[in-house]
């Protein structure tokens, strides 16, 4: 399917949300064809250029998002929450005239679409995941993850890890649950360090 692309400097991950300000008209008129159409777009992290102005250089994977919540705001802005409900990869990507771009998009599958439980030597990922969970940054997800199962505790934590989008970019790509899970160990332990 081809969609219009969202280029950010935040990675998203299934479950996240995200307040974004649409002041620019080719992402008015995306916002705007999307609540006709009653579909969502692709958000994807800028590998080379700025989220504003000309169309940057962005990476092959990022996340299907829709619409949950719009607003009209001061000086003409459009204020909307979006949530990130799967990961795809791009391919053809192109230019329209008014700077949007479009790629044709495959859904990324892998065994954490299954909701699969977390391995118990995995657990200390979860209570992790709980101390992040206590901060008021992350304070919206507090009552809706489940700490047994990879995916919620996989997602949650790419989110909400303080590490680099480089990094949290390589999360999004992970092939498996245990590729995934394996890395956010390694990263955390380097924090940790």
């Amino acid at each position: 399917m081809k969609l219009a692309l969202f280029p950010l400097n935040t990675v998203l991950f299934p479950g996240s949300t995200l307040p974004l300000q649409i002041f620019e008209q080719r992402y008015l008129s995306l916002i705007k064809d999307c609540m006709k159409q009653q579909n969502g777009f692709v958000t994807v992290l800028i590998s080379e250029g700025k989220e504003v102005g000309g169309t940057p250089q962005i990476y092959h994977t990022g996340c299907y998002v829709e619409i949950i919540d719009w607003e009209s705001l001061d000086g003409g802005l459009l204020g909307i929450n979006v949530q990130a409900r799967y990961r795809v990869r791009l391919s053809h990507s192109s230019v329209r005239d008014d700077g949007l771009l479009l790629a044709e998009t495959t859904p990324l599958k892998s065994a954490l679409d299954d909701n699969p439980a977390l391995p118990e030597v995995f657990k200390p990922l979860a209570d992790t995941l709980k101390e992040l969970l206590a901060h008021p940054f992350a304070e919206r997800y507090k009552e809706t993850v489940n700490f047994n199962s990879s995916t919620d505790v996989c997602y949650r934590l790419s989110e909400l890890l303080p590490i680099s989008n480089k990094q949290k970019q390589l999360l999004l790509e992970s092939e498996t649950s245990e590729q995934m899970l394996d890395q956010l160990a390694l990263y955390i332990n380097a924090l940790q360090a």
